[in-house]
């Protein structure tokens, strides 16, 4: 694998809204790590909206099992998991996978049924390819007020229509 792949999702959306519950089965996802701030729930919101809320339930209800992983503090995971119940990881460190692959283990997940759903490629994208799992990106929520977000996602526009590029073929 180049090195610039290592930062191209394998699938993009604009929110996690418009990805269908069936998707994950159409691509053998059974189990889907899932990153928090902005992507399910803005910085400044404690627990997802309720549209998704009823998305996880949705695509949890189709066989897929569901965890999440953050950056962030417990207490932050620790707040937004309770009306989930699902396993955790916080302080993660991404792109570093050592909590990504414990959190692997306690789900019983294999590789190659795998995913992780973010909205950073430095962070997210780069957590799932070095370890062997898929990536699906979606846009971040909110970046207003964030200077240092909104650098990052001017660098992450390159993979982006990487990506593009190359699901147009």
């Amino acid at each position: 694998m180049k090195i610039k792949d290592y930062f191209i999702p394998d699938f993009y959306y604009s929110s996690v809204l418009r990805i269908k519950p069936e998707f994950f089965a159409e691509n053998n996802i059974r189990f889907l790590i899932c990153d928090i701030d902005n992507t399910l729930a803005t910085y400044e919101s404690r627990i997802a909206d309720e549209e998704r809320r009823r998305w996880l339930d949705l695509v949890e209800s189709t066989g897929v099992r569901i965890a999440f992983i953050s950056n962030n503090s417990e207490r932050r995971v620790y707040t937004f998991n309770t009306m989930h119940g699902y396993f955790t990881e916080s302080r993660a460190g991404k792109p570093f996978t050592r909590k990504l692959r414990r959190l692997m283990k306690l789900m019983d997940a294999v590789p190659e049924q795998t995913a992780i759903l973010g909205d950073q490629i430095f962070t997210d994208v780069l957590c799932a390819k070095r370890a062997g799992i898929r990536a699906v990106l979606v846009m971040s929520m909110d970046v207003k007020g964030k200077p240092f977000l909104k650098m990052k996602k001017f660098f992450e526009r390159y993979f982006i229509n990487a990506y593009r590029r190359r699901t147009e073929k």
